[in-house]
C-alpha cells in the first residue's frame, strides 16, 4: 500500500483549533507549497481556490486511511461532485521544503466565490 499524504492549510496546521484530526498523522514536512490561493471565509477558516499561477503554503501530513472519514466530515465532503460539498477533495502535487514532491490529498475551492483573499497565501500570517 502506498503512503497517503494530505497537505492542510488552515484549522488543521499545528496549533489550530482541528488539529487534533491529525493525532494519529506524522508530519511530513514543516512547510509545504502547492497550486492555489487561500481566501478568508469569514468563518474562522480558510478555503483553497485553485489556481495555476500561485502559490498557498502549509504543512504535509502522511495519514492511515481510516483518517479520511473525519477529515472529509471537517471539510463538508461527501463524494465526488455531489451538490453539497464544501470542499472537494483533491489529489496535487505538493512540494516540500525538503524538495521532495508528494501527490497529496488536498481541499479545494474549484473556484472563486468572491471571497477576501488572505495576503500572503499563508493562514499563519493574517
Amino acid at each position: 500500500m502506498s503512503a497517503l499524504y494530505v497537505f492542510v492549510y488552515g484549522t488543521l496546521l499545528r496549533g489550530e483549533a482541528n488539529h487534533g484530526l491529525l493525532a494519529s498523522a506524522s508530519l511530513v514536512e514543516e512547510r509545504a507549497v502547492t497550486n492555489g490561493f487561500l481566501v478568508d471565509t469569514g468563518n474562522g477558516y480558510p478555503a483553497l481556490v485553485e489556481s495555476e499561477t500561485e502559490k498557498t503554503f502549509g504543512e504535509l501530513y502522511q495519514i492511515v486511511e481510516s483518517d479520511l472519514p473525519n477529515l472529509d466530515e471537517l471539510e463538508g465532503y461527501t463524494s465526488p461532485g455531489h451538490l453539497s460539498n464544501l470542499y472537494e477533495r483533491k489529489v496535487q502535487l505538493v512540494k516540500g521544503q525538503s524538495g521532495r514532491d508528494y501527490a497529496a490529498i488536498v481541499y479545494v475551492f474549484e473556484q472563486d466565490r468572491g471571497m477576501i483573499p488572505i495576503d500572503g497565501n499563508d493562514w499563519r500570517k493574517r
